[in-house]
């Protein structure tokens, strides 16, 4: 499905209510943000349940909201993003593992020298970003790689499966995640490097 027929079926269910834009839709995005949340969580079963309940907001909330094609990506990958940190949330409760929320909150509050630091770098060594994302590129289907995804931080792991898994721009990741393009590269340049890292051991 391309920009201009994602477009038509947005368009056209809100107009009608047919189910058969929806489903299209549906059918579209349903592998995708499984993936996204199958990668993010790890739990076959609560990967599916938390997709369902993507759908079922998107379903709620689409004919309310004023979407494209463009805003469409951003807004349901952030939906369930939202529902992942529910999860972690709940999990939480019944563990004493820290949630992805408490860990986001964290990362904010701490660090904010080195990722001032990182971004700087980033701005005046933009063939060094750039040759890091063609190394990921050409090696993330490497089994490798995946499993080193485990180890990143759950911010990390989110912004390398959104740009390199679902090929989401960086406007549309820092949309999803709440951060400014810039943090986004930083973000992904800091999880690259420690992919690399991890490889290398």
């Amino acid at each position: 499905m391309d920009d201009i027929e994602l477009n038509n079926c947005i368009k056209s269910y809100k107009k009608t209510k047919d189910n058969v834009y929806y489903e299209k839709i549906y059918r579209y995005f349903f592998q995708k943000i499984y993936r996204f949340v199958l990668l993010n969580i790890s739990d076959n079963q609560a990967a599916e349940d938390i997709t369902v309940d993507v759908f079922y907001k998107v379903y709620r909330y689409i004919i309310k909201v004023h979407l494209n094609s463009a805003s469409f990506k951003p807004w349901i990958y952030k939906i369930a993003r939202n529902l992942i940190i529910d999860y972690y949330r709940k999990e939480a409760k019944h563990k004493k593992n820290q949630s992805l929320e408490q860990y986001l909150e964290d990362k904010q509050s701490d660090g904010s020298e080195d990722v001032e630091k990182t971004d700087i770098f980033l701005i005046e060594n933009n063939s060094a970003e750039n040759r890091l994302d063609e190394s990921v590129e050409s090696e993330f289907t490497n089994q490798d790689l995946l499993k080193g995804l485990g180890s990143l931080p759950d911010i990390q792991k989110q912004v390398i499966i959104l740009r390199f898994v679902e090929g989401l721009d960086y406007k549309s990741i820092g949309l999803i995640i709440n951060k400014n393009e810039l943090a986004v590269r930083a973000i992904k340049f800091r999880a690259i490097s420690r992919l690399k890292e991890l490889l290398n051991k």
